[in-house]
């Protein structure tokens, strides 16, 4: 990028005085032609994004919008799947066997609870690093500012998919007999349906906490990425 030209510029102020009237002033007689704002960290820049102009991070935008939006809904497929086969319902309807230590053991019961939120969990922690790359090639300048849009795309992700989807399809399992033989009260089985899904939101939220917290701390897929990209340039 030595011989590429930007619209951006970096002025350092003296005094924050300075800064904020910089800040707070219009620069140009164009609404809009010339933006100002607090400039982040040098640590926090990601400078091959400081050469992206206007137009071409608007078009990114948009195209990165449209790609999460693909995304998220391409996801409500495999998370309800997961709602479907993985509840302890439906695993116990496969297996007489495990229907027999349900009702005998306590334990193995809250033990078959957790697989259908352990299964969520790992399904959401394969979204927070694509949204962080869609957010990067935006051409957002402060890695922050990635972070802060990838998380609240992850947030959008999780009311559509992890609530909504699951509490609908979990509901719909458990009483979809009963609504093939009597359509008409498919909305009040349902309406008395809904609220066993609390545990399963507990459950998960308590997973998500010890589990999916725990596995960002360890960055272990920050360790594979690293393991790829040493092996990709060995190689």
């Amino acid at each position: 990028h030595i011989n590429e030209v930007t619209d951006k510029a970096f002025v350092e102020m003296k005094t924050f005085t300075a800064s904020t009237i910089a800040i707070q002033s219009m620069h140009s007689s164009k609404p809009g032609a010339m933006e100002v704002s607090t400039a982040p960290e040098p640590r926090d820049i990601l400078w091959q994004n400081v050469y992206v102009s206007k137009g071409a991070k608007r078009t990114r935008g948009y195209i990165g919008e449209a790609l999460v939006i693909l995304i998220i809904s391409f996801y409500a497929v495999p998370v309800a799947l997961i709602s479907l086969l993985t509840s302890e319902s439906a695993l116990i309807s496969t297996s007489p066997r495990l229907a027999q230590l349900d009702q005998a053991n306590a334990f193995f019961s809250s033990a078959l609870a957790m697989v259908q939120p352990i299964c969520l969990v790992i399904i959401q922690q394969l979204l927070p690093p694509i949204f962080i790359q869609i957010s990067k090639a935006e051409g957002i300048i402060s890695f922050s500012e990635v972070q802060m849009k990838a998380f609240s795309r992850y947030f959008m992700f999780q009311v559509l998919n992890v609530f909504l989807v699951t509490a609908i399809a979990g509901s719909i399992f458990d009483t979809i007999a009963i609504i093939v033989e009597n359509p008409e009260a498919a909305f009040e089985m349902l309406g008395n349906s809904l609220p066993r899904m609390s545990s399963f939101f507990i459950t998960l939220v308590t997973m998500k906490s010890f589990l999916g917290l725990g596995v960002e701390l360890v960055r272990f897929l920050s360790i594979v990425q690293s393991m790829v990209r040493f092996g990709c340039r060995t190689g």
